[in-house]
């Protein structure tokens, strides 16, 4: 028990800002192994963003309380996922060359195609959070942990881009089991928060899957394999690919 808690705590540590005390142990196994918890990683994430909404929205306009959700969302995290999503679009976007594409995306600084990936992707949160939240509001839970579970599985699945990298701690180290778990975290967290409706949750993790398999055999084609910037990008784009589903699930 002691072991895995530890490598929650140490899960949590790296995909959020909320603050943990103590010493960690931090291996390559410690990493596999806490890998299962990336989808509870998002109920926390979710669920801090799901009770901010429910704060302001009795003092603030839907409008306004879901630029604070979103806020929330980017603070809590660090910006982490955005940033690998920036950087992703900045040197797939922007060069050819496998080396010059990793260079760019070790920057720090941010290019054109970064820009215009990051404002679109608040723009399109922000658009679908107004739609569905007044109906379904724990569409806020549901959205980080289907995203943190297609982490898992494009980390399983794919192989790295370059011989060191913080994405090599999980790219070819996550086991059977380690899926396994994490899928089941999911799958029962969204049955209990989608209302027991089965078909839907079956839905919405396909299609998590099936784009992190595209997504996967895109990076390969470009550089080879994946790097940590990926899983974030991998991470945004399987939540505004969440919210559209579920845009058209609750206008049927």
């Amino acid at each position: 028990m002691k072991e895995l808690l530890n490598d929650f705590f140490l899960i949590l540590q790296l995909l959020t800002r909320i603050p943990i005390n103590g010493n960690l142990f931090c291996n390559k196994e410690n990493f596999r192994r806490g890998a299962s918890f990336m989808p509870l990683v998002g109920v926390i994430v979710g669920g801090i963003q799901w009770i901010t909404y429910k704060l302001c929205i009795g003092i603030f306009s839907l409008n306004i309380s879901i630029v604070i959700v979103i806020l929330m969302g980017i603070i809590l995290t660090g910006a982490l996922h955005i940033d690998g999503l920036g950087d992703m679009c900045d040197g797939f976007f922007a060069f050819k060359d496998k080396d010059k594409i990793i260079e760019v995306m070790k920057d720090s600084r941010i290019g054109t195609y970064a820009c215009l990936a990051i404002i679109t992707d608040i723009l399109l949160k922000y658009s679908f959070f107004c739609f569905i939240v007044p109906s379904f509001s724990l569409v806020i839970v549901i959205v980080p942990v289907i995203a943190r579970f297609s982490i898992v599985f494009i980390a399983f699945i794919g192989k790295p881009a370059k011989s060191t990298g913080s994405g090599n701690l999980f790219i070819g180290n996550i086991g059977r089991w380690e899926l396994f778990l994490a899928a089941f975290i999911t799958v029962i967290t969204l049955f209990f928060l989608m209302n027991m409706n089965f078909i839907y949750v079956i839905m919405l993790i396909f299609a998590a899957l099936l784009m992190s398999l595209l997504i996967n055999v895109f990076c390969n084609r470009k550089i080879g394999g994946l790097t940590g910037d990926l899983f974030g990008a991998n991470n945004e784009i399987i939540e505004i690919l969440t919210m559209a589903i579920l845009c058209v699930i609750i206008t049927r």
